[in-house]
């Protein structure tokens, strides 16, 4: 199964149901099936055209009709998607662009101002393209708009060849144990296979309101590519700020959040009246068609499911992870058991190693870019080690209860390395060493100060304390709200640490001084 054969047969059957909405200001604009693939096509045939047949592109920009034009028109032909999360610094965003090889790159209009330094940091890029459906007036011949590109496109009589099943379709960057983000390899077939076995009950037309960041797999392929497989209407929304106007503005019957939106949302419902019915006040809230919440990326607790229901809501908890394209199991309308993150797809087969679930496929990875031995570590015989301990009962439901790696996950879904943020908070001279952890709020930094630097410039625990908090609030700056050090602790003993002289994480809490035995 291809993604392009997907969007074929979907255009054909809805053709003149809206696939996108979207809001400039107050309006509420829409592009139909038949008009957002005929868009699809002229970006392919562009593409070509301009010599990037089989090379990679990466795409930096929120959520947008272009965004996903540009997106569906590399992957439907026979090059290489590479969505990078438009809020990164830009000197990450060019080290990402550079380790996935990207020749090409469509940017966001609000990453215009990144441009000028991507150029310069970013010698393979041979074209960039603003999203934008503007013509626009640029200095540099490598930068035209994407208006410009669907234009050229349109006037190509022959279409691209079709990818093979197995070709790479996307390389998804995630966060990796080492410290060091790792991109995940999609085949054409691993994202048609997830698209296919996820059960979504929705009717042509039904709109489905998209919240989450369009680079996660969780919301490319399960809001996006879903949504389109079964003729739903996309409506995107302008700002997290704005949710439940939004939800007033589209009336989705369907939508995907992470658990911190949930959370979120019950302190609306019960900061209204009490004497007012539960119904009612979902209605002002939610709009007055939602029907269902599919929730992941972290565990919500259960006590919120079972509120919801009161609201007439019914909120389905999943689980899944970018290298397996991405959902492993969920609960479904039918079969749901709150406290589970659901059943195996029925494309997926589970077992268990020493407690950590094991995961084979058709929608697993084929594994890191250029990683060898990172994907040696977690892919062994076709099973992929996902890092998380758990068990499934006797109706055949899957839960979760614990990790084997040290990501941290917050309740916004957000995956952190620990060790990525702690290589850079390191480079200070005066924290000697440091662990990140993870609350669901926030991140906190636990430092054990150089006492050399400290005995050198003859520093009180006063003057230690704001001179790191001063260089971390220099750090958060450059970084996005996710990412950001939101606690500092400084400790007044080394960290324990084992006969390998590596620092015992489960320890980390604990600040008394280390005696040998």
């Amino acid at each position: 199964m291809l993604v392009r054969e997907m969007m074929e047969q979907s255009c054909e059957k809805y053709a003149e149901y809206d696939a996108v909405k979207w809001l400039v200001k107050k309006e509420v604009f829409s592009r139909s099936y038949k008009d957002l693939h005929q868009s699809i096509i002229s970006v392919r045939k562009a593409l070509k055209e301009e010599g990037f047949t089989g090379k990679h592109i990466s795409i930096i920009g929120y959520s947008s009709v272009c965004w996903m034009e540009a997106y569906l028109g590399i992957i439907t032909g026979k090059s290489v998607a590479v969505p990078l999360d438009c809020n990164l610094p830009v000197d990450e965003l060019a080290e990402l662009i550079n380790r996935s090889d990207s020749e090409g790159l469509f940017l966001g209009l609000s990453n215009q101002k990144q441009l000028d330094e991507l150029i310069v940091r970013c010698p393979k890029l041979r074209k960039i393209w603003i999203l934008t459906d503007e013509d626009i007036e640029t200095e540099n011949d490598k930068v035209v708009s994407f208006a410009q590109l669907k234009n050229e496109g349109e006037t190509i009589t022959e279409d691209v060849e079709a990818p093979d099943a197995e070709d790479v379709a996307t390389i998804m960057f995630t966060s990796g144990t080492t410290g060091k983000s790792k991109g995940v390899m999609l085949s054409q077939n691993n994202i048609a296979a997830n698209v296919e076995n996820v059960i979504f009950n929705a009717e042509p037309g039904d709109c489905s309101l998209s919240v989450l960041p369009i680079h996660h797999a969780f919301c490319l392929v399960m809001d996006w590519l879903k949504g389109f497989e079964v003729g739903a209407s996309v409506a995107i929304n302008d700002s997290l700020m704005r949710i439940v106007r939004n939800m007033g503005i589209f009336q989705p019957k369907v939508m995907l959040m992470v658990p911190m939106m949930i959370e979120t949302l019950y302190k609306k419902l019960k900061a209204a009246d009490p004497l007012i019915p539960k119904k009612e006040i979902a209605k002002a809230v939610f709009g007055g068609k939602l029907e269902v919440i599919f929730t992941g990326g972290a565990h919500l607790d259960p006590f919120y499911i079972d509120e919801f229901a009161e609201y007439g809501i019914q909120v389905l908890e999943g689980y899944g992870m970018s290298e397996c394209s991405p959902v492993i199991s969920r609960n479904v309308e039918k079969e749901n058991k709150p406290g589970s993150i659901g059943k195996p797809l029925k494309n997926v087969e589970i077992r268990f190693d020493n407690g950590e679930i094991l995961v084979k496929g058709s929608s697993v990875m084929k594994g890191y870019y250029k990683m060898p031995e990172e994907t040696a570590a977690v892919l062994q015989d076709g099973w992929l080690r996902t890092g998380d301990k758990g068990y499934m009962d006797e109706d055949g439901y899957l839960y979760i209860n614990g990790r084997v790696k040290n990501l941290i996950i917050l309740s916004n879904g957000e995956n952190i390395s620990p060790e990525e943020l702690e290589n850079k908070l390191a480079l200070f001279p005066l924290i000697g060493e440091v662990v990140v952890t993870g609350e669901d709020t926030g991140l906190t930094a636990r430092v054990y100060p150089d006492q050399d630097v400290i005995k050198a410039k003859g520093l009180e625990n006063e003057a230690v304390h704001d001179m790191i908090q001063q260089f971390i609030d220099e750090y958060n700056k450059n970084q996005p709200g996710y990412r950001r050090i939101t606690g500092l602790v400084i400790r007044k003993n080394p960290f324990i640490r084992n006969t390998t002289r590596k620092i015992r994480r489960q320890d980390v809490l604990i600040d008394e001084p280390i005696t040998c035995s």
